[in-house]
């Protein structure tokens, strides 16, 4: 009997699938060894690190940051307060660990580590497709669309230059876009298919083995425990389809589900007690709770949806169809499953519901080849075909070169935008930086602009007194204190002593004087006054490097 670890697949189709990753894997770096070639020494500005959403990457190396420290717990280094910490962001804690053994920076290690896990993710896509079909063709159809594929959100943009479809904007639901954000969307999305895999043998009329060690029972487990650990929303998808899963075959066997039943507890029973935890630590740690409650990552409107899985989704219609009509077993009842499951998820009162987004393509693009296979390559003519899928590919390759290039542009091209968006810093404010790096003094607190305080932890020991939308709590009260400093409206609230924390360092440079004027243009005329009024005994020393002065209060 078949087990998912006997799929046959020749070497010379793993060479193919590794080769094919390793060229996907080796573009999303094209970007960054870009951005860094052009980042001289002398232009006055230095590259952060991050191209693909940089608010979020660099407090992925801040938690990498806590971990080279030594610590084991995750703390909000962009909210000023004393809290405990928590079991949370477990892996770019563990990636900390592993800078520090290694001496190697926390941003090599973080795109090392994004480079591991997207080829990871290529592979097991690919394991996926080989699980379920036998025949060449289908395997790297599936391959392909799941791991280039992406949506008409270029095409919305001709359309509507504000419209940004979800391709464009939630890379966790495109695994390209995935492999060139971070290492954990990537990591979780590997899982999911690995675990696919695993059910979808295992799920196949005539199998009645219990789960063990040898034919996948372990690895839904540690499956479970990665995806529990680096993403837990992942797990509600997939979960709650092998919830309906079972009860579809209760309901249409007439007879109790044992087999299933123990199957889809491998990857149940080992997500529970992270669940348990999470419930206590938002029920008992006031910080945590806050930052979970400011956590808004909520679902776009669904024609963005639409635009976002474009062309994927049209194809997969009468894969859908049928699977709906037939509810075989073999592979399409615990899909259909997913795919509704994951679709309805994406409105739900939930606070992440664009989280749920990730896994979702795989369903989809199993759909698609199922479309492809039984239903697209009857309809086209045998010397279209060929044309037709060079046709779905170029229209479904474009919105992978937008989010390559558009960061890029913005980093390399325009000094402006790059200073804007926060993926470059005046080069002073780098030196600045290092200076609190090795002489500053650990967990204090730092005032600077948004830019700055969202690289200070990143990069530095210290905490901010905001940084972040969802990391800063409270994260509206913090912002309009910071604002107020900088503007002169209100020079007393962040030094006097009735606040939870103590502001020991305050920024003044290029980017805390841009904030002389808001979004209309209207000058603040007070801007600056604050520092004026610091009293004298209270300001220990300047630090100036080039045209950014460092305030070290007592």
């Amino acid at each position: 009997m078949q087990t998912w670890r006997s799929v046959d697949v020749s070497k010379a189709e793993w060479r193919w699938v590794i080769i094919i990753s390793g060229l996907l894997v080796a573009l999303s770096l094209v970007p960054y060894a870009w951005a860094l070639a052009s980042n001289e020494s002398d232009d006055g500005t230095q590259f952060m690190g991050m191209l693909s959403n940089p608010q979020d990457g660099a407090t992925y190396l801040s938690k990498i940051e806590q971990g080279r420290r030594g610590s084991w717990l995750f703390e909000l280094r962009y909210t000023p307060e004393e809290h405990d910490g928590a079991g949370f962001h477990t892996f770019y804690i563990l990636l900390g660990h592993v800078a520090r053994m290694t001496g190697l920076s926390n941003l090599l290690v973080f795109h090392l580590a994004r480079v591991a896990s997207s080829l990871f993710m290529f592979i097991s896509f690919y394991q996926l497709g080989a699980t379920v079909w036998v025949r060449l063709r289908p395997r790297r159809l599936f391959f392909t669309l799941i791991s280039v594929g992406s949506g008409l959100g270029w095409f919305l943009l001709l359309l509507d230059p504000n419209a940004i479809s979800a391709d464009m904007n939630i890379p966790e639901a495109f695994p390209f876009y995935a492999a060139y954000s971070n290492p954990h969307f990537p990591t979780c999305i590997a899982c999911l298919a690995l675990a696919a895999s695993v059910y979808l043998v295992v799920f196949r009329r005539g199998y009645t083995d219990q789960p063990s060690i040898e034919n996948g029972g372990l690895t839904i487990m540690l499956l479970s425990i990665v995806l529990a650990l680096v993403q837990p929303t992942a797990l509600l998808p997939v979960g709650g389809a092998l919830v309906l899963y079972v009860l579809a075959r209760w309901y249409i066997t007439r007879e109790f589900p044992a087999h299933e039943l123990r199957w889809a507890s491998m990857l149940w029973l080992p997500a529970l007690p992270f669940a348990v935890y999470d419930v206590f630590v938002f029920r008992f740690n006031d910080i945590m709770a806050s930052f979970n409650k400011q956590n808004q990552t909520l679902s776009p409107p669904l024609y963005l949806y639409l635009f976002g899985y474009g062309l994927l989704l049209l194809v997969a219609i009468p894969g859908l169809v049928r699977a709906i009509r037939r509810f075989e077993r073999d592979g399409d009842q615990l899909m259909l499953l997913w795919f509704v499951v994951n679709v309805i998820g994406l409105y739900l009162p939930f606070n992440l519901q664009r989280r749920l987004t990730m896994g979702l393509i795989i369903p989809l693009v199993y759909f698609d080849v199922r479309a492809l296979e039984d239903y697209w390559f009857y309809r086209v003519p045998r010397d279209w075909r060929a044309p037709a899928m060079i046709a779905l590919i170029v229209f479904i390759v474009p919105t992978n070169v937008l989010v390559l290039g558009i960061p890029l542009v913005g980093a390399v091209a325009s000094t402006e935008s790059g200073l804007e968006t926060g993926m470059l810093l005046e080069s002073d404010y780098w030196d600045a930086f290092e200076w609190l790096n090795d002489t500053g003094e650990k967990d204090q607190v730092v005032l600077a602009s948004r830019n700055v305080s969202l690289w200070v932890p990143a990069y530095t020991d210290q905490v901010v007194v905001y940084g972040h939308i969802y990391e800063t709590v409270p994260n509206e009260e913090r912002e309009d204190q910071m604002e107020a400093w900088y503007h002169g409206e209100d020079c007393e609230t962040l030094l006097s002593d009735d606040l939870p924390f103590r502001v020991r360092y305050i920024f003044w440079g290029p980017q805390e004087q841009d904030m002389s004027e808001d979004d209309d243009g209207n000058t603040y005329p007070n801007t600056g006054q604050c520092f004026e009024e610091i009293p004298d005994d209270r300001i220990e020393q300047e630090v100036i490097k080039g045209d950014v002065t460092l305030y070290v209060l007592d």
